[in-house]
């Protein structure tokens, strides 16, 4: 941290301008008990996910040198796989006790008071358009909430061999390259991009039309 602080300021001292980037997991763990023990263990595990960008911004150990002028962005990566029992199995999406996107990332950009994005996301196999369509209507959620949003990256964009055994992952938007290099898209995961694009392209026209309006045209568009 000490280095990364360091880092940061030498950069900041040539280049002002300079923007910086934290990215982490969002992530959410539940208790599979009503044991004290088990929900201090499992929130403790939770808060985990906050370490790091609280040692940067100086919100713990500040005596290491950092401050929220470090930051510019906080980046989350996030994941089917990123809500799970302690100790225990994954929480589907649609469970009672999976949490919505849309709370986490609003909690994590209040807790910092910097604009948020998601740094990496994305789902395996035939899950591909259906986990982007999601995302998509969570950040939608957060930014109607007032949290002030830069993006979504998908994450990897290409199919890749596994960390652990090589695999080939069906994850990205183009797949491996065959025999001549070329890669091809995953058409339900190129049409569900499109189709998003479009989405967020209608709402910055309408928040921009709206900004033009006089409070009163402004109440009724909102209604």
């Amino acid at each position: 941290m000490r280095a990364a602080i360091a880092a940061t300021r030498a950069i900041r001292a040539v280049d002002p301008h300079a923007k910086f980037v934290c990215a982490e997991p969002l992530i959410n763990v539940v208790p599979n008990s009503d044991d004290p023990e088990h929900v201090r263990a499992a929130e403790a595990k939770r808060q985990s996910q906050f370490e790091s960008i609280d040692l940067l911004t100086g919100r713990l150990e500040p005596e290491l040198g950092g401050s929220p002028d470090l930051l510019d962005f906080i980046g989350m990566n996030y994941y089917p796989a990123n809500q799970w029992y302690l100790g225990g199995s994954t929480i589907p999406l649609g469970h009672y006790a999976y949490r919505p996107l849309s709370e986490m990332l609003k909690e994590a950009q209040q807790r910092y008071n910097k604009p948020i994005f998601l740094a990496e996301t994305g789902a395996e196999g035939s899950s591909r358009a259906a986990w982007l369509s999601y995302v998509c209507a969570e950040v939608r959620d957060a930014i109607a909430q007032g949290v002030p949003f830069a993006g979504i990256c998908l994450y990897p964009v290409v199919d890749y061999p596994g960390w652990e055994d090589e695999r080939i992952c069906p994850v990205g938007l183009l797949s491996t390259p065959d025999s001549h290099g070329t890669r091809t898209p995953y058409p339900p995961q190129a049409q569900e991009l499109r189709r998003q694009q479009r989405i967020f392209a209608r709402a910055r026209n309408q928040v921009h039309a709206v900004g033009q309006m006089t409070p009163e045209q402004h109440t009724d568009q909102v209604r």
